[in-house]
């Protein structure tokens, strides 16, 4: 008996003995996770643009505008809108005009969206004819009745300078937005019936001011259907007319967003 309790101490002696000398589990190895990749609005294809395509999908830049004016627009927030008004030598034809010249008609739907736009809003006014391009009115708080009587002046004569034309409206509106230190809306709206001068150098100049700006490119396109340089869906909100009703809906459909819009104007009347 007494051996037995021996053996048993000894066997328990004995583990205790193991157990004091057991070495401690060695450490997992950390394995570094590859990191994601990281977020590039340059990866983001809307619309077949990309981001270095479109300053609209770059939120975080503010590239635009370049500088700021040395006296700041009263109203920061103000929508603005470039009008680009062809008066070129194919504005005397009466095709699409229902009798009339497309001059005429077209002179009668944007006299209507000048009186259409939010009176808290701002317009410039551009045309182009046989004097060459003309501004009309610098970028300033639309008065629907002076805006009125410099359009009724126009003469059609001469040929498409459109690219032209797209680059001094941008220009103009860069300037405002130094003004208004970015805010507000800008929007270039194009109303015409012919094919640019040169179709390859409007699209360079498109597609600068969409990679560059915010600014919002509109176009109706008078009796010249959908072929044509300024027709880039996804791009530009584009709205060919073929008589006076289409094209005063093209007009409507740029003011549709607008605050206290009022399509009254545009629905009361015909043009003569």
């Amino acid at each position: 008996m007494k051996n037995s309790q021996f053996c048993l101490s000894l066997l328990c002696i004995s583990l205790l003995s193991g157990c004091g000398n057991e070495e401690a589990p060695a450490p997992v190895a950390k394995v570094d996770q590859p990191a994601p990749p990281p977020f590039e609005t340059s990866n983001i294809i809307i619309d077949g643009l990309s981001g270095s395509e479109s300053y609209a999908l770059r939120g975080a830049d503010q590239a635009w505008p370049n500088g700021q004016a040395d006296t700041l627009a009263t109203d920061l927030n103000a929508n603005n809108y470039y009008v680009i008004f062809d008066a070129s030598g194919s504005m005397g034809s009466t095709e699409c005009g229902d009798g009339h010249r497309r001059i005429a008609v077209a002179k009668q739907a944007i006299k209507r969206f000048f009186e259409t736009l939010p009176k808290d809003s701002n317009l410039g006014l551009l045309a182009f004819s046989s004097k060459g391009v003309q501004q009309l009115s610098a970028i300033q708080p639309v008065n629907a009745s002076r805006l009125s009587n410099l359009t009724s002046a126009i003469v059609a004569g001469g040929t498409t300078p459109l690219a032209d034309s797209m680059v001094y409206a941008a220009a103009k509106l860069e300037q405002q937005g130094q003004k208004q230190l970015g805010y507000g809306e800008y929007n270039i709206v194009v109303l015409t019936d012919g094919v640019a001068n040169d179709p390859k150098d409007l699209r360079a100049q498109v597609s600068k001011i969409v990679a560059n700006t915010p600014i919002n490119i509109h176009t109706i396109g008078f009796c010249i259907g959908s072929d044509h340089s300024l027709n880039q869906q996804g791009i530009i909100n584009y709205h060919p007319a073929s008589n006076a009703d289409e094209l005063l809906s093209g007009l409507t459909a740029v003011l549709a967003e607008a605050p206290q819009y009022d399509s009254d104007h545009f629905d009361n009347g015909s043009a003569q």
